[in-house]
């Protein structure tokens, strides 16, 4: 069954991400939709409960609970009106940290992608969504897909593929997607970012990564971009605002995007694409 994982938090971030789920999974034909909700109390909610009035947070906290679980049941009922109970809706609560819950449930359920909602601006709390986006990210052994807050649903028309030439093979991962129709008619904008110019006088080793590219690429359309600029995030996240996309690709692999981003500025990448949804490809 075709799973989609969408961990929640009731934040405006978790709400546009959820209004976004139900549009991506009747495009791309998804059979069931996961809620998930972790009730994790973090170590400095333990230490305070330790104290005089213990019994009280407690108490608290199973209340808390039981409203966000009752919030949580009619949000699967409101999720399942939209899909016009064409997929099946169910949630699933964890007493986890949320990284935890949804490694678990990758193992059980075998989703094909979870949706993160992010929230750029009001990131401000590590057991919201937003705060575990890197994590899950990193961890995650199927595709995820990061949606910015104020980004809403748009028909994917064209896709940035932000490559590095040393790493052309991870672009076989896109060819995953052919399993779907959906995907046939999608054109992919395949971005270079060439600090060095050596495009404009493309050598052997230029024209070699160029062929490669095509042939990996050979199922679907596909154009080459190049941006002469300095910084490689920056001629990254500089291009939407150029070109007409609806979503970005971000590759496995040492020389990737996606490395670069894991391991250098993540934060920088995701959180200030503030328009444009961003797959992570495993």
């Amino acid at each position: 069954m075709k799973t989609l994982l969408l961990p929640v938090d009731f934040t405006p971030a978790s709400e546009n991400a959820i209004n976004f789920a139900v549009e991506w999974s009747m495009k791309y034909l998804y059979e069931r939709i996961i809620i998930v909700k972790s009730f994790y109390t973090s170590m400095y909610e333990s230490v305070i409960m330790a104290g005089e009035f213990a019994n009280v947070d407690q108490q608290y906290l199973n209340l808390i609970r039981e409203k966000e679980k009752e919030r949580l049941d009619n949000l699967c009922k409101t999720v399942n009106g939209k899909t016009n109970d064409g997929i099946l809706v169910q949630s699933s609560v964890s007493e986890l940290p949320l990284v935890r819950t949804i490694n678990e449930l990758i193992k059980s359920e075998r989703p094909e992608m979870i949706l993160l909602g992010n929230d750029q601006v009001n990131n401000y709390n590590v057991a919201f969504v937003s705060g575990n986006v890197i994590s899950i990210a990193k961890s995650s052994p199927v595709k995820v897909l990061v949606v910015p807050a104020n980004c809403s649903y748009k028909p994917i028309q064209e896709v940035l593929v932000p490559c590095d030439y040393n790493s052309v093979e991870s672009l076989n991962k896109i060819n995953s997607l052919r399993s779907s129709p959906r995907w046939h008619d999608v054109k992919l904008l395949v971005l270079n970012v060439n600090t060095k110019k050596s495009h404009i006088n493309p050598d052997e080793n230029i024209k070699a990564a160029e062929n490669s590219l095509h042939e990996y690429l050979k199922n679907f359309r596909h154009e080459i971009y190049y941006s002469e600029d300095k910084n490689v995030i920056r001629g990254i996240l500089n291009f939407p605002k150029i070109n007409e996309v609806q979503l970005m690709f971000a590759l496995p692999g040492r020389y990737s995007f996606l490395y670069s981003l894991t391991h250098k500025s993540v934060s920088e990448a995701l959180y200030k694409n503030a328009s444009l949804p961003v797959m992570i490809l495993k």
